[in-house]
């Protein structure tokens, strides 16, 4: 799996935090809990059981779970565009139509994420994706780096 955004080191980290007690499985109520912080709801935590077929992921499950996810979610244009801009929204805290590098660290760090919002670095990862140069990232830079997955 080859993505701009969330590479595969970052969901094994993610992973690793959503699985509190630290025996390689992430329930479905976790995996629903971070579906839902990052604006993508559209399903229970028993929808999801019945799309998964069990109770819980271990890591190669939560792996295939954001691939088929990423995949599907660029069905129709619209649909795309839709959850695009859900996501867009957890980003953009102040709501001024771009994210900031401390509003992608903030985000990481209410999502529960502290440890790797300091290891990560948020200004190179938003200077990246940042095509015109603005030190921001605007609607359609973050679509292009979402689609880029």
């Amino acid at each position: 799996m080859d993505c701009s955004f969330i590479s595969r080191d970052d969901l094994q980290r993610m992973f690793k935090k959503l699985d509190k007690n630290q025996d390689g499985l992430v329930t479905l109520h976790e995996l629903h809990w971070i579906l839902e912080k990052l604006g993508w709801p559209e399903h229970t935590p028993d929808e999801l059981e019945l799309i998964v077929g069990k109770q819980s992921l271990d890591i190669d499950e939560f792996l295939r779970f954001y691939n088929d996810a990423v995949l599907d979610s660029k069905g129709t244009k619209k649909n795309t565009d839709e959850a695009i801009a859900r996501a867009f929204s957890v980003f953009d805290v102040n709501g001024d139509g771009y994210i900031s590098a401390e509003e992608l660290r903030d985000v990481l760090e209410r999502l529960g994420f502290e440890e790797e919002a300091r290891a990560w670095d948020c200004g190179r990862m938003i200077r990246v994706h940042d095509k015109n140069l603005d030190g921001y990232v605007d609607f359609e830079e973050f679509k292009n780096m979402i689609l880029h997955v």
